[in-house]
């Protein structure tokens, strides 16, 4: 699973990784825990729903950094319910998965496609990218086992204690890597839930910039099994799932999560 937020170590055997890592990579302890803590936080949560604003810079041929902006709304229920829309001023996309197939609507031209999937997120998610090459955003949020990969590649990491963010005190980390670097900012309190993290791509020209914004999060068990079941809206034109889907273009046009390991 090459993805930073796969959400689930066990709190021992993590804890215990996390610290060698941590002594290995020159990350301080502090920023280790926070992080550990992150994970350990979703990875708890069996259902939970989330918004977040999105903005990814573009750099053009004369060396300008254009930024662009998109929506997402997600909700999961592990280990296989995944509910996704995803909205810009060019695109509206549906993605619904239920155990058994992932289903893709693209709203601005009424398509959509379906393709069996296996049976859980984590594998569904593998299963997207490599067989069409699908790239769900903030999907890291919703898989199985993120601190491994979160510390793999790491070379330096620091705290740089609290900011807000959105009217929510957090603590604000950072962490360098060989092409990216990357700053995460975790809520300060009982639940340490993400609240923005930033890549920087530093083999890229112009190191453009990747910004999750995560403006709402609701942790109750409260979605309805319904809410993972595509219903098809009157009229759709059902088409072939391929990598080159249309309206899919954009999926796999910047970062959608942090670094992979």
């Amino acid at each position: 699973m090459k993805r930073l937020f796969h959400l689930a170590c066990g709190l021992l055997l993590g804890a215990l990784s996390a610290a060698a890592q941590a002594q290995t990579n020159n990350v301080s302890q502090r920023a280790e825990r926070v992080l550990h803590s992150a994970c350990e936080f979703l990875a708890h949560t069996p259902a939970f729903s989330f918004n977040a604003e999105i903005w990814r810079e573009h750099v053009d041929d004369s060396g300008q950094k254009i930024q662009y902006s998109h929506t997402v709304a997600m909700d999961v229920r592990r280990p296989n319910g995944l509910r996704l829309e995803i909205s810009s001023p060019l695109s509206a996309r549906g993605f619904w998965f239920d155990g058994k197939t992932l289903t893709i609507l693209d709203r601005k031209h009424d398509w959509y496609s379906t393709a069996p999937m296996p049976a859980t997120i984590d594998q569904a998610a593998d299963a997207a990218r490599d067989e069409f090459g699908i790239d769900l955003p903030l999907i890291d949020f919703a898989l199985s086992d993120p601190y491994g990969n979160a510390v793999a590649k790491v070379q330096d990491g620091r705290y740089f204690g609290l900011a807000t963010v959105l009217g929510v005190s957090c603590h604000h980390l950072a962490f360098t890597q060989d092409t990216v670097d990357w700053q995460i900012w975790v809520e300060d309190g009982p639940q340490p839930l993400i609240r923005k993290f930033v890549i920087t791509e530093k083999d890229q020209p112009g190191a453009p910039e990747f910004t999750a914004l995560i403006t709402h999060w609701d942790m109750a068990d409260r979605i309805a099994g319904s809410t993972f079941v595509f219903e098809k809206p009157t009229g759709a034109l059902k088409i072939e799932m391929r990598a080159n889907l249309p309206g899919h273009s954009d999926t796999n046009a910047a970062p959608t999560s942090l670094p992979e390991k």
